[in-house]
Protein backbone atom coordinates (compact mmCIF):
# COMPACT_ATOMS: atom_id res chain seq x y z
CA UNK A 1 0.00 0.00 0.00
CA UNK A 2 1.05 3.99 -0.80
CA UNK A 3 1.04 6.66 2.04
CA UNK A 4 -1.93 8.41 0.87
CA UNK A 5 -3.85 4.69 1.50
CA UNK A 6 -2.52 3.96 4.85
CA UNK A 7 -3.16 7.90 5.76
CA UNK A 8 -7.13 7.02 4.50
CA UNK A 9 -6.49 3.74 6.42
CA UNK A 10 -5.43 5.52 9.72
CA UNK A 11 -8.25 8.77 9.28
CA UNK A 12 -10.82 6.15 8.78
CA UNK A 13 -10.65 3.93 11.81
CA UNK A 14 -9.61 7.09 13.55
CA UNK A 15 -10.63 10.91 13.56
CA UNK A 16 -13.61 10.14 10.50
CA UNK A 17 -15.15 7.28 11.94
CA UNK A 18 -18.01 9.03 13.72
CA UNK A 19 -18.24 11.36 11.06
CA UNK A 20 -18.36 8.35 8.10
CA UNK A 21 -20.79 6.45 10.92
CA UNK A 22 -18.70 4.19 11.52
CA UNK A 23 -18.70 3.87 15.07
CA UNK A 24 -19.15 0.26 16.32
CA UNK A 25 -22.04 -1.21 17.49
CA UNK A 26 -21.61 -4.65 19.24
CA UNK A 27 -23.85 -7.23 19.75
CA UNK A 28 -21.86 -9.51 22.60
CA UNK A 29 -24.43 -12.32 22.19
CA UNK A 30 -23.28 -12.54 18.71
CA UNK A 31 -19.67 -15.37 18.95
CA UNK A 32 -16.46 -14.82 17.65
CA UNK A 33 -13.27 -16.81 17.19
CA UNK A 34 -11.93 -15.19 20.93
CA UNK A 35 -10.04 -18.16 23.34
CA UNK A 36 -10.24 -20.66 19.82
CA UNK A 37 -7.09 -22.40 19.15
CA UNK A 38 -5.78 -22.54 15.93
CA UNK A 39 -6.72 -26.03 14.05
CA UNK A 40 -3.25 -27.28 14.38
CA UNK A 41 -2.84 -26.80 17.95
CA UNK A 42 -5.29 -29.23 19.60
CA UNK A 43 -3.64 -31.92 19.40
CA UNK A 44 -2.66 -34.76 22.20
CA UNK A 45 0.88 -34.19 22.87
CA UNK A 46 2.60 -30.95 24.90
CA UNK A 47 4.75 -29.59 27.65
CA UNK A 48 2.29 -28.87 30.67
CA UNK A 49 3.16 -25.78 32.64
CA UNK A 50 4.65 -25.49 36.23
CA UNK A 51 2.20 -25.06 39.24
CA UNK A 52 3.13 -22.29 41.55
CA UNK A 53 4.11 -19.44 39.74
CA UNK A 54 1.96 -17.08 42.02
CA UNK A 55 3.96 -18.65 45.05
CA UNK A 56 7.16 -17.55 43.12
CA UNK A 57 5.72 -13.92 42.83
CA UNK A 58 4.84 -13.19 45.91
CA UNK A 59 8.36 -13.91 47.17
CA UNK A 60 9.79 -10.49 45.99
CA UNK A 61 8.26 -6.85 46.20
CA UNK A 62 7.38 -3.80 43.66
CA UNK A 63 9.39 -3.13 41.89
CA UNK A 64 12.38 -5.77 42.93
CA UNK A 65 13.56 -7.34 39.94
CA UNK A 66 14.37 -10.54 39.65
CA UNK A 67 11.85 -12.96 41.52
CA UNK A 68 14.25 -15.94 40.48
CA UNK A 69 17.60 -15.14 40.03
CA UNK A 70 18.75 -16.86 37.13
CA UNK A 71 21.51 -19.00 38.79
CA UNK A 72 18.60 -20.67 40.81
CA UNK A 73 17.58 -23.98 39.82
CA UNK A 74 14.66 -25.48 37.93
CA UNK A 75 13.20 -28.42 36.40
CA UNK A 76 13.88 -28.22 32.60
CA UNK A 77 11.50 -26.35 31.10
CA UNK A 78 10.01 -24.61 34.26
CA UNK A 79 11.44 -21.19 33.94
CA UNK A 80 9.77 -20.55 30.42
CA UNK A 81 6.35 -21.69 32.02
CA UNK A 82 6.81 -19.30 34.63
CA UNK A 83 7.94 -16.74 32.35
CA UNK A 84 4.53 -17.26 30.03
CA UNK A 85 2.50 -17.75 32.56
CA UNK A 86 3.60 -14.29 34.27
CA UNK A 87 3.33 -12.76 30.48
CA UNK A 88 -0.19 -13.34 30.02
CA UNK A 89 -1.64 -15.69 32.29
CA UNK A 90 -4.96 -16.42 33.71
CA UNK A 91 -5.85 -14.15 36.70
CA UNK A 92 -9.32 -14.61 37.75
CA UNK A 93 -13.37 -14.59 36.95
CA UNK A 94 -15.50 -11.84 38.24
CA UNK A 95 -18.95 -12.92 39.23
CA UNK A 96 -20.55 -9.20 37.87
CA UNK A 97 -18.57 -8.49 34.97
CA UNK A 98 -20.01 -9.68 31.79
CA UNK A 99 -16.29 -9.95 29.93
CA UNK A 100 -14.33 -13.04 31.64
CA UNK A 101 -11.91 -14.24 32.04
CA UNK A 102 -9.42 -12.19 33.07
CA UNK A 103 -5.94 -11.90 32.51
CA UNK A 104 -2.31 -10.31 33.68
CA UNK A 105 -2.95 -7.94 30.01
CA UNK A 106 -5.83 -5.60 29.25
CA UNK A 107 -7.96 -6.78 26.50
CA UNK A 108 -10.87 -5.80 24.98
CA UNK A 109 -13.72 -7.07 26.12
CA UNK A 110 -11.38 -9.81 27.76
CA UNK A 111 -11.52 -11.77 23.67
CA UNK A 112 -7.29 -11.41 24.60
CA UNK A 113 -7.19 -11.46 20.24
CA UNK A 114 -2.96 -11.98 20.76
CA UNK A 115 -1.63 -16.02 20.72
CA UNK A 116 1.77 -17.19 21.29
CA UNK A 117 3.64 -19.87 19.67
CA UNK A 118 6.73 -20.99 20.71
CA UNK A 119 9.90 -22.71 19.33
CA UNK A 120 12.91 -24.56 20.62
CA UNK A 121 16.34 -25.59 19.64
CA UNK A 122 15.24 -28.71 18.32
CA UNK A 123 12.73 -27.96 15.82
CA UNK A 124 9.84 -28.83 17.76
CA UNK A 125 6.88 -25.78 17.72
CA UNK A 126 3.96 -24.96 20.78
CA UNK A 127 0.93 -23.18 21.16
CA UNK A 128 0.28 -21.39 24.43
CA UNK A 129 -3.45 -22.79 25.73
CA UNK A 130 -3.56 -20.99 29.23
CA UNK A 131 -6.78 -23.40 29.06
CA UNK A 132 -5.10 -26.55 29.26
CA UNK A 133 -2.13 -25.30 31.10
CA UNK A 134 0.34 -26.50 28.28
CA UNK A 135 2.31 -25.90 25.79
CA UNK A 136 0.99 -27.73 22.52
CA UNK A 137 2.63 -29.20 20.34
CA UNK A 138 2.42 -28.16 16.99
CA UNK A 139 2.78 -30.93 13.97
CA UNK A 140 5.73 -31.11 12.07
CA UNK A 141 9.62 -30.03 12.78
CA UNK A 142 11.24 -26.83 11.65
CA UNK A 143 14.66 -28.49 10.08
CA UNK A 144 18.11 -26.24 10.05
CA UNK A 145 18.23 -24.66 6.07
CA UNK A 146 14.36 -25.00 5.73
CA UNK A 147 11.99 -22.43 5.41
CA UNK A 148 11.57 -21.52 9.06
CA UNK A 149 14.83 -22.44 10.08
CA UNK A 150 16.30 -18.83 10.27
CA UNK A 151 13.96 -19.25 13.27
CA UNK A 152 15.62 -21.86 15.47
CA UNK A 153 16.96 -20.37 18.50
CA UNK A 154 20.97 -21.63 19.83
CA UNK A 155 20.90 -24.35 22.86
CA UNK A 156 19.38 -22.74 25.92
CA UNK A 157 17.38 -20.12 24.05
CA UNK A 158 13.83 -20.16 22.90
CA UNK A 159 12.17 -18.59 20.03
CA UNK A 160 8.25 -16.56 20.97
CA UNK A 161 6.21 -15.71 17.94
CA UNK A 162 3.52 -13.09 19.03
CA UNK A 163 0.54 -12.54 16.28
CA UNK A 164 -2.71 -11.03 16.76
CA UNK A 165 -6.08 -12.51 15.35
CA UNK A 166 -7.76 -9.85 13.94
CA UNK A 167 -11.45 -12.14 13.83
CA UNK A 168 -11.41 -12.59 17.93
CA UNK A 169 -12.65 -9.66 17.76
CA UNK A 170 -16.20 -8.52 17.18
CA UNK A 171 -17.00 -8.12 13.63
CA UNK A 172 -18.78 -4.16 14.02
CA UNK A 173 -15.34 -2.81 15.11
CA UNK A 174 -14.45 -3.35 11.52
CA UNK A 175 -10.73 -1.28 10.58
CA UNK A 176 -11.06 -0.56 14.43
CA UNK A 177 -9.96 -4.56 14.41
CA UNK A 178 -6.85 -3.79 12.90
CA UNK A 179 -5.78 -1.04 15.36
CA UNK A 180 -6.83 -2.82 18.44
CA UNK A 181 -5.11 -6.07 17.69
CA UNK A 182 -1.66 -3.99 17.29
CA UNK A 183 -2.53 -2.12 20.39
CA UNK A 184 -2.57 -5.47 22.02
CA UNK A 185 0.37 -6.81 20.45
CA UNK A 186 2.34 -4.13 21.54
CA UNK A 187 0.69 -4.41 25.38
CA UNK A 188 1.88 -8.76 24.84
CA UNK A 189 5.17 -7.59 23.99
CA UNK A 190 5.86 -5.54 26.93
CA UNK A 191 3.87 -8.33 29.06
CA UNK A 192 7.10 -10.34 27.59
CA UNK A 193 9.39 -8.24 28.59
CA UNK A 194 8.74 -7.11 32.46
CA UNK A 195 8.09 -10.73 32.46
CA UNK A 196 11.78 -11.24 31.47
CA UNK A 197 12.81 -9.13 33.82
CA UNK A 198 11.18 -10.98 36.89
CA UNK A 199 12.66 -14.43 35.71
CA UNK A 200 16.34 -13.19 35.04
CA UNK A 201 15.79 -14.18 31.03
CA UNK A 202 17.41 -11.26 28.03
CA UNK A 203 14.47 -10.83 25.47
CA UNK A 204 16.31 -9.99 21.87
CA UNK A 205 13.73 -8.72 19.59
CA UNK A 206 13.95 -9.78 15.98
CA UNK A 207 12.83 -6.91 13.07
CA UNK A 208 12.00 -7.31 9.55
CA UNK A 209 13.72 -9.71 7.37
CA UNK A 210 13.50 -13.84 6.80
CA UNK A 211 12.63 -14.46 10.22
CA UNK A 212 9.83 -11.92 10.60
CA UNK A 213 8.33 -13.35 7.07
CA UNK A 214 9.02 -17.07 8.56
CA UNK A 215 7.04 -16.32 11.52
CA UNK A 216 4.58 -15.13 9.26
CA UNK A 217 4.34 -18.79 7.71
CA UNK A 218 4.46 -20.61 10.79
CA UNK A 219 1.57 -19.00 12.37
CA UNK A 220 -0.14 -19.15 8.97
CA UNK A 221 0.28 -22.70 8.65
CA UNK A 222 -1.16 -23.10 12.38
CA UNK A 223 -4.84 -22.80 11.05
CA UNK A 224 -7.14 -20.18 9.22
CA UNK A 225 -7.37 -16.93 10.27
CA UNK A 226 -6.68 -13.36 9.97
CA UNK A 227 -3.05 -12.66 11.52
CA UNK A 228 -1.55 -9.46 11.97
CA UNK A 229 2.43 -9.51 11.00
CA UNK A 230 4.11 -11.76 13.73
CA UNK A 231 6.52 -9.79 16.15
CA UNK A 232 9.67 -12.41 16.87
CA UNK A 233 11.35 -12.72 20.08
CA UNK A 234 14.23 -14.61 21.65
CA UNK A 235 14.33 -15.71 24.95
CA UNK A 236 17.64 -16.72 26.21
CA UNK A 237 19.47 -18.65 28.97
CA UNK A 238 16.69 -20.51 29.98
CA UNK A 239 18.52 -24.03 29.89
CA UNK A 240 17.07 -27.30 28.04
CA UNK A 241 13.13 -27.70 27.58
CA UNK A 242 11.96 -31.34 28.92
CA UNK A 243 10.66 -33.39 26.09
CA UNK A 244 7.01 -33.44 24.31
CA UNK A 245 4.47 -35.59 26.16
CA UNK A 246 0.79 -36.95 25.99
CA UNK A 247 -1.08 -34.14 27.61
CA UNK A 248 -3.73 -34.96 30.52
CA UNK A 249 -6.99 -36.65 29.25
CA UNK A 250 -6.10 -35.98 25.71
CA UNK A 251 -5.50 -39.17 25.00
CA UNK A 252 -9.13 -40.50 25.78
CA UNK A 253 -10.84 -37.61 24.15
CA UNK A 254 -8.46 -37.22 21.08
CA UNK A 255 -8.57 -33.59 19.80
CA UNK A 256 -11.19 -31.68 20.39
CA UNK A 257 -13.21 -30.71 17.22
CA UNK A 258 -14.73 -26.78 16.97
CA UNK A 259 -16.62 -27.68 13.36
CA UNK A 260 -18.82 -24.24 13.56
CA UNK A 261 -16.32 -22.12 14.75
CA UNK A 262 -13.82 -23.24 11.95
CA UNK A 263 -16.70 -22.07 9.84
CA UNK A 264 -17.38 -18.78 11.20
CA UNK A 265 -13.57 -18.05 11.39
CA UNK A 266 -12.64 -19.11 7.68
CA UNK A 267 -15.66 -17.25 6.72
CA UNK A 268 -14.84 -13.86 9.06
CA UNK A 269 -11.14 -14.10 7.65
CA UNK A 270 -12.38 -12.82 4.37
CA UNK A 271 -13.95 -9.75 5.72
CA UNK A 272 -13.10 -6.45 3.54
CA UNK A 273 -11.91 -4.76 6.39
CA UNK A 274 -9.40 -7.75 7.24
CA UNK A 275 -8.14 -7.51 4.00
CA UNK A 276 -7.73 -4.02 3.94
CA UNK A 277 -5.65 -4.83 7.46
CA UNK A 278 -3.35 -7.13 5.89
CA UNK A 279 -2.25 -4.50 3.11
CA UNK A 280 -1.89 -1.52 5.81
CA UNK A 281 0.11 -3.65 7.80
CA UNK A 282 2.29 -5.62 5.58
CA UNK A 283 5.18 -2.76 6.24
CA UNK A 284 6.17 -4.05 9.33
CA UNK A 285 7.57 -7.42 7.42
CA UNK A 286 9.78 -5.59 5.61
CA UNK A 287 11.29 -3.43 8.04
CA UNK A 288 15.13 -3.45 8.02
CA UNK A 289 16.40 -6.83 9.60
CA UNK A 290 18.05 -7.36 12.05
CA UNK A 291 18.04 -7.33 16.00
CA UNK A 292 17.91 -4.72 18.92
CA UNK A 293 20.01 -4.82 22.20
CA UNK A 294 17.98 -6.21 25.05
CA UNK A 295 15.96 -3.29 26.60
CA UNK A 296 13.89 -3.75 29.85
CA UNK A 297 10.52 -3.55 30.43
CA UNK A 298 10.71 -2.75 34.15
CA UNK A 299 12.14 0.72 34.56
CA UNK A 300 14.73 1.45 37.44
CA UNK A 301 12.42 2.94 40.10
CA UNK A 302 13.66 5.09 43.25
CA UNK A 303 12.63 3.53 46.32
CA UNK A 304 9.81 5.92 48.21
CA UNK A 305 9.43 5.62 51.47
CA UNK A 306 5.28 5.60 52.05
CA UNK A 307 5.49 3.85 55.58
CA UNK A 308 3.29 0.99 54.16
CA UNK A 309 4.71 -2.07 52.69
CA UNK A 310 4.73 -2.28 49.01
CA UNK A 311 2.61 -5.16 47.15
CA UNK A 312 4.50 -8.41 46.35
CA UNK A 313 4.36 -9.09 42.26
CA UNK A 314 1.74 -11.39 42.37
CA UNK A 315 -0.46 -9.15 43.94
CA UNK A 316 0.32 -5.92 41.57
CA UNK A 317 -0.40 -8.82 38.43
CA UNK A 318 -3.81 -9.60 40.47
CA UNK A 319 -4.56 -5.91 40.53
CA UNK A 320 -4.09 -5.48 37.04
CA UNK A 321 -7.91 -3.74 35.83
CA UNK A 322 -9.26 -1.79 33.72
CA UNK A 323 -12.50 -0.69 35.94
CA UNK A 324 -15.54 -3.03 37.88
CA UNK A 325 -19.04 -2.08 38.08
CA UNK A 326 -22.03 -3.55 39.75
CA UNK A 327 -23.85 -6.57 37.36
CA UNK A 328 -26.22 -5.00 35.12
CA UNK A 329 -24.14 -1.80 34.90
CA UNK A 330 -21.66 -1.00 31.86
CA UNK A 331 -18.52 1.01 31.42
CA UNK A 332 -16.79 1.47 34.84
CA UNK A 333 -16.93 2.99 38.31
CA UNK A 334 -14.44 5.41 40.21
CA UNK A 335 -14.28 7.46 43.42
CA UNK A 336 -12.46 10.34 44.08
CA UNK A 337 -9.15 9.18 45.62
CA UNK A 338 -5.78 11.49 46.82
CA UNK A 339 -2.65 9.76 45.59
CA UNK A 340 1.01 11.34 46.43
CA UNK A 341 4.03 12.13 44.53
CA UNK A 342 5.57 8.07 44.51
CA UNK A 343 2.34 6.79 42.63
CA UNK A 344 2.75 9.93 40.00
CA UNK A 345 6.67 9.29 40.05
CA UNK A 346 5.69 5.50 39.16
CA UNK A 347 3.86 5.65 36.41
CA UNK A 348 5.81 8.78 34.57
CA UNK A 349 9.00 6.45 34.79
CA UNK A 350 6.97 3.09 33.25
CA UNK A 351 5.18 5.30 30.72
CA UNK A 352 8.72 6.76 29.82
CA UNK A 353 10.48 3.66 29.74
CA UNK A 354 11.97 3.30 26.02
CA UNK A 355 10.49 0.25 23.87
CA UNK A 356 12.70 -1.93 21.48
CA UNK A 357 14.21 -1.01 18.20
CA UNK A 358 11.93 1.14 15.57
CA UNK A 359 9.57 1.71 18.26
CA UNK A 360 11.53 3.95 20.08
CA UNK A 361 12.09 6.28 17.27
CA UNK A 362 8.41 6.42 16.63
CA UNK A 363 8.36 7.61 20.18
CA UNK A 364 9.86 10.90 19.02
CA UNK A 365 6.92 11.89 17.03
CA UNK A 366 4.53 11.28 19.74
CA UNK A 367 2.95 13.97 22.72
CA UNK A 368 2.15 12.36 25.57
CA UNK A 369 -0.71 14.66 27.70
CA UNK A 370 -2.02 14.04 31.05
CA UNK A 371 -5.03 15.44 32.72
CA UNK A 372 -4.10 15.06 36.38
CA UNK A 373 -6.76 15.70 39.59
CA UNK A 374 -5.98 14.84 43.30
CA UNK A 375 -2.31 13.40 42.19
CA UNK A 376 0.84 14.57 44.29
CA UNK A 377 -0.65 17.82 45.32
CA UNK A 378 -0.45 19.29 41.64
CA UNK A 379 -3.34 21.72 40.48
CA UNK A 380 -6.56 19.98 38.33
CA UNK A 381 -5.08 20.45 34.74
CA UNK A 382 -3.03 19.54 31.61
CA UNK A 383 0.88 18.55 31.86
CA UNK A 384 2.98 17.31 29.14
CA UNK A 385 5.43 14.45 29.55
CA UNK A 386 9.03 15.64 28.55
CA UNK A 387 11.71 12.76 29.20
CA UNK A 388 9.85 11.30 32.18
CA UNK A 389 8.49 14.67 33.93
CA UNK A 390 5.85 16.64 33.64
CA UNK A 391 5.50 20.42 32.66
CA UNK A 392 1.90 22.09 33.21
CA UNK A 393 0.04 22.81 30.65
CA UNK A 394 -2.65 24.69 31.60
CA UNK A 395 -4.63 24.35 35.00
CA UNK A 396 -8.67 23.82 35.05
CA UNK A 397 -11.03 22.51 37.71
CA UNK A 398 -13.47 21.36 35.40
CA UNK A 399 -11.09 19.06 33.43
CA UNK A 400 -12.47 15.79 34.37
CA UNK A 401 -15.80 16.59 34.09
CA UNK A 402 -15.25 17.54 30.68
CA UNK A 403 -13.22 14.91 29.58
CA UNK A 404 -16.25 12.42 30.74
CA UNK A 405 -18.46 14.53 28.94
CA UNK A 406 -16.98 13.88 25.63
CA UNK A 407 -16.26 9.87 26.37
CA UNK A 408 -18.59 7.29 24.85
CA UNK A 409 -19.70 5.81 27.94
CA UNK A 410 -22.39 8.52 28.70
CA UNK A 411 -23.79 8.49 31.95
CA UNK A 412 -26.92 6.75 32.61
CA UNK A 413 -28.95 4.80 34.59
CA UNK A 414 -27.50 0.89 32.65
CA UNK A 415 -23.74 2.36 32.34
CA UNK A 416 -21.27 4.52 34.25
CA UNK A 417 -18.32 6.53 33.83
CA UNK A 418 -16.24 7.41 36.32
CA UNK A 419 -13.92 9.24 34.43
CA UNK A 420 -15.03 12.45 36.48
CA UNK A 421 -13.39 10.93 39.44
CA UNK A 422 -10.59 9.65 37.85
CA UNK A 423 -7.10 10.96 39.32
CA UNK A 424 -5.23 10.66 35.42
CA UNK A 425 -6.42 10.56 32.01
CA UNK A 426 -3.35 9.69 29.86
CA UNK A 427 -3.60 11.12 26.26
CA UNK A 428 -0.89 9.86 23.34
CA UNK A 429 -0.98 12.02 20.15
CA UNK A 430 1.04 12.47 16.89
CA UNK A 431 1.03 14.21 13.85
CA UNK A 432 0.12 11.54 11.77
CA UNK A 433 0.67 13.28 8.41
CA UNK A 434 4.54 13.53 9.45
CA UNK A 435 4.92 10.41 10.50
CA UNK A 436 3.94 8.34 7.29
CA UNK A 437 6.29 11.02 5.71
CA UNK A 438 8.93 10.66 7.89
CA UNK A 439 8.35 6.90 8.39
CA UNK A 440 6.38 5.35 5.25
CA UNK A 441 3.43 3.72 5.63
CA UNK A 442 4.60 1.22 8.38
CA UNK A 443 4.41 4.59 11.02
CA UNK A 444 1.00 3.98 11.71
CA UNK A 445 1.39 0.30 12.60
CA UNK A 446 4.61 1.38 14.69
CA UNK A 447 2.50 3.55 16.71
CA UNK A 448 0.38 1.67 17.09
CA UNK A 449 2.76 -0.86 18.72
CA UNK A 450 4.41 1.91 21.08
CA UNK A 451 1.00 2.82 22.49
CA UNK A 452 0.32 -0.63 23.19
CA UNK A 453 3.89 -1.03 25.16
CA UNK A 454 3.57 2.29 26.87
CA UNK A 455 0.02 1.79 28.00
CA UNK A 456 1.01 -1.77 29.47
CA UNK A 457 3.52 -0.09 31.61
CA UNK A 458 1.07 2.73 32.61
CA UNK A 459 -1.70 -0.55 33.79
CA UNK A 460 1.11 -1.97 35.44
CA UNK A 461 2.78 0.81 37.35
CA UNK A 462 -1.16 1.87 38.36
CA UNK A 463 -2.13 -1.77 39.37
CA UNK A 464 1.19 -1.41 42.17
CA UNK A 465 -0.91 1.45 43.47
CA UNK A 466 -4.59 -0.43 43.69
CA UNK A 467 -5.63 1.92 40.50
CA UNK A 468 -7.51 0.69 37.98
CA UNK A 469 -6.13 1.26 34.49
CA UNK A 470 -8.73 1.67 31.74
CA UNK A 471 -7.14 1.84 28.34
CA UNK A 472 -9.33 3.20 25.60
CA UNK A 473 -10.37 4.76 22.33
CA UNK A 474 -13.68 5.64 23.04
CA UNK A 475 -13.44 9.34 22.61
CA UNK A 476 -14.67 11.53 20.14
CA UNK A 477 -10.63 12.98 18.66
CA UNK A 478 -11.50 16.05 17.84
CA UNK A 479 -13.65 17.30 21.02
CA UNK A 480 -10.31 15.77 22.82
CA UNK A 481 -7.93 17.87 20.90
CA UNK A 482 -9.63 20.74 22.21
CA UNK A 483 -10.11 19.57 25.57
CA UNK A 484 -5.90 18.85 25.91
CA UNK A 485 -4.53 22.00 24.20
CA UNK A 486 -3.37 19.84 21.21
CA UNK A 487 -2.72 21.98 17.98
CA UNK A 488 -5.14 21.11 15.32
CA UNK A 489 -2.28 19.17 13.67
CA UNK A 490 -1.54 16.67 16.52
CA UNK A 491 -4.32 14.20 16.76
CA UNK A 492 -5.36 11.88 19.80
CA UNK A 493 -4.47 8.56 19.38
CA UNK A 494 -5.06 6.56 22.66
CA UNK A 495 -5.93 6.62 25.70
CA UNK A 496 -5.57 5.48 29.60
CA UNK A 497 -7.74 6.13 32.67
CA UNK A 498 -6.65 5.68 35.73
CA UNK A 499 -8.40 6.11 39.14
CA UNK A 500 -9.99 4.28 42.21
CA UNK A 501 -12.59 1.76 41.56
CA UNK A 502 -15.85 2.31 43.63
CA UNK A 503 -16.57 -1.04 43.35
CA UNK A 504 -15.02 -4.62 44.05
CA UNK A 505 -16.37 -7.96 45.07
CA UNK A 506 -15.04 -11.75 45.95
CA UNK A 507 -13.71 -13.07 42.90
CA UNK A 508 -12.44 -16.91 41.27
CA UNK A 509 -8.99 -17.00 41.50
CA UNK A 510 -7.47 -18.81 38.33
CA UNK A 511 -4.13 -18.54 39.00
CA UNK A 512 -1.29 -21.67 39.65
Amino acid sequence: MTITDVRLFAYRQGPWRGRLNEQPHVDDSVATSATLPPAAARGTGGRLLPTGTTGLLSGARYPQTPVLPATAALPPGDRLGHLLLTAFGLQRREPSNRFNDHRTIASVRSKFPVHAFVLAPDGSSAYLDLYRHALVDLPGTVAPGGELGVLLPDAGEVTVILAARYTDLPTPYGRLRCALGLLELGINLRGLHIAADLLDVRVQQRWGGAEVTAAGRLVAGSGPGAWSPPLVVTLQGLGPLPAGQPLPHAVESGSPHYPEEDARLRLESGHSSLLESAGVTEPLTGLPPGSTEPVRGVPDLPHHDTGTARPDWAEVLWNRTAGRTPEGITGFSARPAVFGEDCLADLLAWSSRPAPGPLAEIARGVRTTVALQRMAGLPTGRYTVVQGRIEPDGTDPGLMQALQDGFSYPLTPGMDCGLRHANAMWVFSADLDAILDEFGPVGWSLLQLWCGWVTHGITTAAAAHGLFARPARSFEEFWMQHLMGLPRELVPVFSVTCGRSRFIEPMLDLRT
